[in-house]
């Protein structure tokens, strides 16, 4: 006689296969939710590290102020001035790309090229400045990107601050365009200025062995154009110094009695205006410029290394004729070119070394004017001399003269940024009084970004994190 099972045995066996459906639809649970963590922390960890690396690109060009002459490819040591603004060219790059310079009050007096506001730790405010450049280097625009959160959101904005081209209403920083939303759920957005590097120590590399004295020699010997003569401080035109005085250049002007296509210099005598500099040695041997220029003027700058080239453009008095160039037509420019071939230093067609554009002083009452140019190089650059290029179009400019002292190319070490050591330590503010002054010689930003994915009822979720510090090496001082 076959049994079936009692109500007790039922009931037992109904128990546990309850209790093995509750333990196996926890374990997929828990299993699922930690699978949900999983792919949230990724995403949020993701997304963190892509915004990093948009920012760190974004603020790295803080301040950058180099500028090229207009030249197609096939011209790359034409003189031809920049078709501008002389107004947006002066002020381009010696005020607009700066945030206040001339403020009557010294303390206030901001030479930096950002503003940073934290109102707390957790989200800050970051706007800065840069000029925007076309695909052969040419300046175009003043461009202030804005990064700052709203409502855990991170945005991004851009204006134009000065134009030298009509700015479409498609372009991203146009007027009418609304901010990127760059990253939501954004849970902190710190950025700490690094302390001032008031003191570096810069390696100079020209002139060699710590000299002070250098040479600059013409590019083109005068055959029929009168090559811009060089003498130094005590007139002598043979030898070199600390100081050196050019003058009787040749005008690119524009006039009837102009040699040329079009009343220009011909192709040429294009670099009729170009001087390389050399060590100053007491004799030197007979010669061209490239010979002298790999025998006492050449260089090798390496990538992730700081370089800075500096000097002294002299005052002027009320008669020099220097008083009539004219920015954003004349020109003057410093810059370097290769041992030999006398061009660019490039890579795959690609100018590695830009030159910068620099102005004399136009107010004989300021004085001797400080230029100081930094930049980087994308790879090994060897064999260069420095090279001063001008070019006059204005009918009298060329008739000045353009004193060059004091000129150094240094090897500036950047390495060692210094910040707190924890964000709620004491750190230094760059609004608060006598910072401000200061902020110029921030070289570096320290981003904290926190993002969070799958938060619910006001929960934090799964965040991704980022430390990151940005090297800024354009910001300040005023060029």
């Amino acid at each position: 006689m076959k049994r079936g099972f009692t109500l007790i045995e039922l009931m037992v066996y109904m128990a546990i296969v309850g209790l093995v459906v509750v333990i196996a639809g926890e374990a997929f649970s828990n299993s699922t939710k930690f699978r949900v963590r999983t792919d949230n922390m990724i995403k949020a960890t993701q997304e963190a590290e892509n915004v990093a690396t948009l920012f760190k690109e974004d603020a790295q060009q803080m301040g950058i102020k180099s500028l090229v002459t207009t030249s197609s490819s096939s011209q790359s040591e034409v003189f031809y001035y920049m078709s501008s603004s002389a107004e947006v060219y002066y002020h381009g790059v010696d005020s607009l790309v700066y945030m206040d310079p001339k403020n009557s009050d010294e303390n206030k007096r901001d030479s930096s090229s950002f503003r940073l506001k934290c109102e707390n730790k957790d989200f800050c405010d970051l706007t800065f400045r840069r000029l925007r450049y076309n695909t052969d280097g040419v300046y175009q625009a003043v461009e202030e990107i804005r990064w700052y959160v709203e409502k855990e959101e991170l945005k991004r904005s851009c204006s134009i601050v000065a134009s030298d081209v009509p700015i479409s209403d498609k372009d991203p920083c146009h007027d009418s365009r609304e901010p990127v939303v760059m990253a939501t759920g954004v849970k902190k957005f710190d950025v700490e200025a690094a302390r001032p590097s008031v003191k570096e120590k810069k390696a100079q590399i020209f002139p060699p062995n710590n000299q002070s004295e250098f040479r600059l020699i013409n590019r083109v010997p005068e055959v029929g154009y009168a090559s811009a003569k060089v003498a130094n401080a005590t007139g002598s035109t043979e030898l070199g110094g600390d100081e050196l005085v050019l003058s009787e250049f040749h005008t690119n002007y524009q006039s009837s009695d102009d040699e040329g296509v079009n009343g220009v210099l011909p192709k040429a005598m294009w670099n009729v205006n170009q001087l390389i500099a050399i060590k100053n040695e007491t004799t030197l041997p007979g010669g061209n410029w490239n010979m002298l220029c790999d025998s006492y003027g050449k260089m090798t700058f390496y990538p992730d290394t700081l370089y800075e080239i500096s000097f002294i453009v002299s005052g002027v008095d009320d008669d020099d004729k220097s008083l009539m160039f004219v920015p954003g037509e004349d020109h003057m420019s410093v810059g370097f070119r290769k041992a030999g071939s006398g061009e660019y230093a490039k890579f795959n067609n690609d100018t590695l070394l830009h030159d910068f554009m620099f102005f004399p002083p136009l107010d004989p009452s300021n004085g001797a004017g400080k230029r100081s140019m930094r930049f980087t190089v994308p790879r090994r650059v060897d064999n260069v001399c420095v090279a001063f290029t001008f070019a006059f179009f204005s009918p009298l400019a060329s008739l000045g003269k353009v004193t060059i002292k004091d000129l150094r190319v240094s090897r500036v070490p950047t390495a060692n940024y210094s910040f707190s050591p924890k964000p709620e330590q004491e750190r230094f503010e760059p609004e608060v009084g006598n910072n401000v002054k200061e902020k110029k010689n921030v070289k570096a930003l320290r981003l904290r970004l926190q993002v969070s994915r799958g938060a619910k009822r006001g929960g934090k979720g799964e965040t991704g994190e980022v430390d990151l510090i940005v090297p800024i090496p354009s910001n300040g001082p005023r060029d």
